[in-house]
């Protein structure tokens, strides 16, 4: 419940009866004409109607530092508030004129190691993506922190020998993706993790990945844009069974698919030159791993 649901009405209560209290003190004075320190019984009655607002205030600041903890925070650790609110708004500056190198998610470095290989050439091999990753952060515009890295992992406590043995295990070929686990501020360490998984043949050279069937008397748009959208399908395709997206793109964004545009011009020829309909089929133009990308062609 709202604090502030209990403490206006207490609040309200309090002052109503210190003001009272003193209001009948006063009028007790006022009535007997007492005098004060030997002041005349009319200043005698304002000084208690002066200390009465001065208790009022008083009791208030009692109650809502008794009951809020946020208002004791206010009153005696202000200026902390007040320089944790200029980190903040610099640290919202930076962000606002494009400071940021690293996307959270976004792919800071890429390589397939062998699993198959022996143990110690598979650790160096990861140890040779570590330091190529940190001089790539470094160059980037991230800065060591206080331990000294440019780059923290996370988990904590991820070491190299753990990526490697990983791989090892795995006895495969293996895709390693450091990716950012945040937004990184130029002159700040970069938060990442690093990710592993099989670089499989996805498609075959020459397989087909999708067709569909065009009209050649359709408009040379409505051509185009069934050839567009056959490409765009595979690249569904081609995510839903696993090819990443491009290099130090974000890991969530498509995978790289690439047509020569040369090839997409001459199968639009093609088809409005038949006149009829045509069945066009979206081809592999070699093996495609996971790691990408993904060449097609019209056939």
């Amino acid at each position: 419940m709202n604090a502030a649901f209990i403490l206006i009405p207490v609040l309200i209560l309090v002052s109503g009866l210190v003001a009272f209290i003193g209001n009948v003190v006063g009028r007790s004075i006022g009535r007997r004409r007492l005098a004060v320190l030997g002041l005349r019984p009319r200043y005698t009655a304002q000084i208690i109607t002066v200390i009465t607002g001065m208790l009022i205030a008083i009791v208030t600041l009692a109650v809502v530092f008794l009951v809020s903890n946020d208002a004791r925070q206010a009153v005696f650790h202000l200026q902390e508030i007040r320089q944790q609110i200029t980190q903040q708004e610099a640290q919202l500056r930076a962000l606002q004129v494009s400071d940021i190198i690293y996307l959270r998610d976004q792919e800071v470095l890429r390589t397939v190691v062998d699993g198959a290989e022996p143990a110690a050439a598979v650790n160096n091999r990861v140890q040779a993506f570590f330091d190529l990753a940190s001089q790539s952060a470094r160059q980037r515009g991230a800065a060591p922190g206080p331990d000294g890295a440019a780059v923290r992992m996370s988990p904590p406590g991820v070491t190299i020998a753990d990526v490697a043995q990983d791989i090892v295990e795995r006895h495969a070929s293996m895709v390693v993706r450091m990716i950012a686990t945040q937004n990184t501020v130029r002159g700040q360490p970069l938060e990442a993790t690093v990710i592993g998984f099989p670089n499989r043949l996805v498609f075959s050279e020459g397989e087909t990945i999708a067709e569909r069937r065009l009209d050649g008397a359709a408009s040379r748009r409505q051509v185009e844009a069934g050839l567009l959208d056959l490409s765009a399908r595979v690249a569904a395709t081609a995510k839903s069974r696993g090819v990443i997206s491009p290099p130090f793109a974000l890991a969530t964004s498509p995978p790289d698919v690439r047509l020569d545009p040369a090839v997409l011009l001459a199968t639009l020829d093609r088809v409005q030159g038949h006149r009829g309909a045509l069945d066009i089929r979206v081809v592999a133009l070699a093996d495609t791993y996971t790691i990408g990308p993904v060449v097609l062609t019209f056939r």
